[in-house]
């Protein structure tokens, strides 16, 4: 099939926007840690939580246009989350992670701003109050979520809505003239995806309970594999001996080579288009992408020293020949009342 210049420009963009945002995700992930059990000084991450504790954060989610050296914000949404300890024994905690309160902040004036706005005020009047009960063990690593069908069942419900609300844009028709069809995607979305957009904040604040690392600052290379593509790796740990927090900060940095990606948007655009690739994909996509895909995932967590999480910085950026895209998740503690504080 022949489309004209612009037609193809298109398609080309819009495959790699997609693919690039996918594949990124699947990127993010915290580098390993070190741990050495032999040195000195040790950060030990471990709840010394009591019951009736309540936290209380401030989720703020966003992301970004970036080209060169330029960023222009595209969209925000804060979400409140309270976190409360309803039991407490030497064997572990159970908790309750309870949602609040929603806010959009979509700079971008686009109909995709207006949709997300719109949908935000709509979806949050069922999510507001929900709570997700879990079990944690006596570090604080979360072992057990007590009522996942009955989160399973809201988000198959606030999903359908979403779908059904998305059909109803003017823009559907302009993307699958390009032979996009954002709803094929939708359709392969998996229900255990949908349930992790309730609980990806929450393991990230308690991924590291249970754990130990050295204090110090850590570096690795990673050559690559069959699995994977080479990668270089920071981790700095550090402790504050007065008051005893402690943080953890990683970056890690993959290169993925633009040969790679040709073949990968390809099947991933076969599989969500309404029609075959253009006869010359193989020769647009040379002439547009060059360079590598360079993709940064950056975290920061840092903790109070009972183990309650004060912030968390997570942020991954996507960059393609000069331009990409950045988004970032910032929690932050805003109300405390713990048993420490008391005593």
């Amino acid at each position: 099939m022949k489309t004209n210049y612009i037609m193809k420009t298109n398609y080309i963009i819009s495959c790699l926007a997609a693919f690039c945002t996918a594949f990124s995700s699947v990127c993010a992930r915290p580098v390993t840690a070190l741990a050495d059990d032999n040195s000195d000084s040790l950060v030990a991450v471990v709840a010394y939580f009591g019951q009736r504790d309540t936290m209380t954060y401030w989720i703020n989610e966003g992301t970004w246009k970036v080209k060169d050296s330029d960023t222009v914000k595209t969209s925000g949404i804060a979400t409140k989350v309270m976190l409360t300890v309803t039991e407490a024994s030497k064997k572990g905690y159970g908790m309750e992670y309870k949602f609040l309160d929603f806010q959009c902040d979509t700079l971008e004036d686009s109909v995709i701003g207006d949709f997300q706005k719109s949908l935000v005020n709509k979806l949050s009047k069922d999510i507001i109050g929900t709570s997700v009960r879990f079990k944690t063990d006596r570090y604080g690593h979360i072992t057990k979520y007590e009522n996942l069908k009955e989160i399973k069942a809201q988000a198959k419900k606030l999903f359908d809505s979403a779908y059904g609300e998305l059909q109803k844009l003017p823009f559907m028709d302009s993307l699958k003239a390009v032979g996009m069809d954002p709803s094929a995607l939708l359709k392969h979305s998996d229900l255990s995806d949908l349930v992790e957009g309730y609980t990806e904040e929450l393991e990230t604040m308690f991924c590291f309970h249970g754990k130990a690392f050295s204090v110090g600052e850590f570096e690795n290379h990673n050559d690559g594999s069959k699995k994977a593509y080479p990668s270089d790796s920071h981790l700095t740990i550090s402790l504050n001996p007065e008051s005893g927090a402690y943080s953890i900060e990683t970056e890690d940095v993959t290169e993925v080579p633009a040969g790679d990606l040709k073949p990968l948007i390809a099947a991933f655009a076969n599989a969500f288009s309404d029609d075959i690739l253009p006869d010359d994909f193989s020769d647009e996509y040379d002439k547009q992408v060059t360079g590598n895909l360079t993709i940064t995932n950056y975290i920061h967590w840092k903790y109070f020293a009972d183990g309650w999480p004060s912030e968390v910085l997570w942020q991954t950026e996507s960059m393609l020949a000069g331009q990409g895209k950045l988004k970032q998740t910032y929690i932050s503690w805003d109300t405390r009342h713990a048993a420490q504080l008391e005593e």
